[in-house]
């Protein structure tokens, strides 16, 4: 199921570009923000926090969190937990800034060094839908 669940975390992200994540605030509470999934390498997917945000903080502090996007219109879903781990490699660093123009709005080079790839390991996936001919779908990425 790991390549094919890839490619179905894959297609709904690249569906559905802007998602939500949640975690930990600082304060303990849960807190829920926009985000938005960069790209895919060696069967991992790569997300990006900045390290002068509060985001940052959080995932440091408490690096389990949840990333979810659904559509209204076709009532589906999906749903990755998983441990955030930051992955301090300049040339990935690099392709998320070339792979997202929000990013590069906000970044003061294609090299930004404020900008801190990271990736989740203990990835579950939870692919769901109100349409009831559609099967529920829960898988692993490792």
């Amino acid at each position: 199921m790991k390549e094919n669940g890839l490619e179905l975390v894959l297609d709904m992200f690249r569906k559905y570009p802007m998602q939500y994540i949640g975690l930990v605030g600082l304060d303990g509470k849960p807190k829920v923000k926009p985000f938005e999934f960069k790209i895919e390498r060696d069967g991992k997917l790569y997300f990006d926090v900045l390290k002068n945000q509060e985001t940052y903080r959080e995932i440091e502090n408490n690096p389990y969190v949840e990333v979810t996007v659904a559509n209204k219109e076709k009532a589906e879903w999906i749903r990755l937990s998983g441990k955030a781990r930051f992955v301090l490699d300049p040339s990935l660093r690099r392709s998320l800034i070339a792979a997202s123009p929000i990013l590069r709005s906000v970044c003061e080079s294609d090299d930004d060094e404020n900008v801190v790839p990271f990736t989740l390991d203990e990835v579950k996936v939870d692919i769901a839908s109100l349409d009831k001919s559609r099967e529920r779908i829960c898988f692993s990425l490792a």
